[in-house]
């Protein structure tokens, strides 16, 4: 029954949410709630592939006297995983222990007219240390370690121990160590698309009141995920019969054959299997920037099977928007499998293929039943590939 009551208590909260500041509601409807004893308060993090909020029943339910701070609170680990946080935590680079009050001084200045917990950090728990408001956890950093840098006769310095000791709102834990975790840059894209998603929810209204901070991020991020291929053009490349159409009626247009409305739209929609190299030569930044790609290709109208290969199919799976999280290969390289399997669906024709590589393999022996359009990764080499197809070489968000 306690489990019942706390999931309706969160839900209450982001509903209010809902209404007062959109954007943060949307964000959290595409991540998972964890009601778990694993954390003593409240968290985000991974479990598996899946991003988590973890709530305490206990925390939420009983040291958690209002309403509004359990929105605070929830607002708090929402603006964790906006700002990434818990994604650039680097124990090779960082004292965590600084760092986690660093990134507590970020978010709790954007809590608004929420009441936090009384053990919230806040630049006023620092009178004496100079800490200027709107500032990156980088530079809250690199001023705390400073400040713990100074003599112990300093009177400041003991009431930045008694805070370094004390238990905070929001556990930290579940925090990924990105200096030795792969699964940080799957994280990021699944981060980021919830982020764009949450702005497309949004009014303009509801955008331009988001902290010019939040912003900023969000801009980064529409630059980063845009096209680099326009595949508008580059689909009309492929074959000009197309194995699906839709029909349906439309009073835009008059019917040629009466004269009248509704009239009859024709859409053709391409059916392209798009090739995914899977081997151990290709990146983690690789593979997000083939799915970037992938997303576009999608977004202009195609469907799409992604076949993602090494030396054999590995997974087929149609795309549906999202990234998968999770791919399936790193082994050597072999073309032949994905023509193979195209081969093999003539029923169900594929109109072209897609083929993300960096082209380290074997010349291909299988002549494929379709148009082949072949991305190549900046450092990949082309070779002979242009025999059986389209080439061209897309560069790393790095470069």
């Amino acid at each position: 029954m306690q489990s019942k009551n706390i999931n309706n208590e969160i839900s209450r909260c982001i509903i209010r949410m809902l209404v007062d500041e959109p954007f943060y509601a949307h964000f959290l409807s595409g991540i998972i709630r964890n009601i778990s004893n694993e954390v003593p308060t409240a968290a985000v993090g991974l479990n598996g592939n899946q991003i988590n909020l973890y709530i305490n029943e206990d925390f939420f339910l009983k040291e958690l006297k209002t309403f509004s701070s359990r929105v605070a609170v929830i607002k708090h680990e929402t603006l964790h995983l906006v700002f990434k946080h818990l994604l650039r935590a680097d124990p090779l680079k960082y004292n965590m222990q600084l760092y986690n009050i660093a990134a507590d001084l970020v978010v709790n200045q954007l809590i608004g007219k929420w009441k936090l917990p009384d053990s919230a950090v806040s630049l006023s728990s620092f009178p004496d240390f100079d800490l200027k408001p709107n500032q990156s956890v980088e530079w809250y950093y690199n001023k705390l370690v400073k400040v713990k840098k100074q003599s112990k006769d300093n009177k400041s310095y003991f009431l930045f121990e008694k805070i370094l000791n004390e238990q905070s709102h929001s556990d930290h834990s579940k925090w990924i160590n990105s200096s030795i975790s792969n699964i940080s840059k799957y994280a990021e894209t699944e981060l980021d698309r919830l982020i764009i998603q949450a702005k497309n929810r949004i009014s303009i209204e509801e955008y331009s009141l988001l902290p010019n901070d939040i912003k900023e991020r969000i801009n980064l991020i529409i630059e980063k995920r845009k096209e680099q291929v326009n595949w508008k053009r580059s689909l009309k490349l492929f074959s000009s019969s197309s194995v699906k159409t839709n029909i349906k009626f439309t009073n835009r247009r008059l019917s040629k054959r009466f004269g009248t409305r509704p009239g009859i739209k024709v859409k053709r929609n391409q059916k392209i299997a798009v090739a995914v190299d899977t081997s151990a030569s290709i990146n983690l930044e690789e593979i997000n920037l083939f799915f970037n790609e992938i997303y576009w290709i999608w977004r202009n109208g195609a469907e799409i099977e992604v076949i993602e290969c090494d030396a054999k199919v590995q997974k087929t799976y149609p795309f549906t928007g999202k990234f998968p999280g999770f791919i399936h290969g790193r082994g050597g390289t072999n073309f032949d499998p994905v023509f193979k399997y195209i081969n093999s669906h003539k029923q169900n024709a594929f109109d072209g293929c897609i083929y993300f590589t960096d082209g380290y393999a074997d010349f291909p022996k299988i002549k494929p039943a379709c148009k082949v359009f072949w991305l190549i990764t900046s450092n990949g080499d082309k070779g002979e590939l242009s025999k059986i197809g389209r080439t061209l070489k897309i560069k790393t968000q790095a470069e």
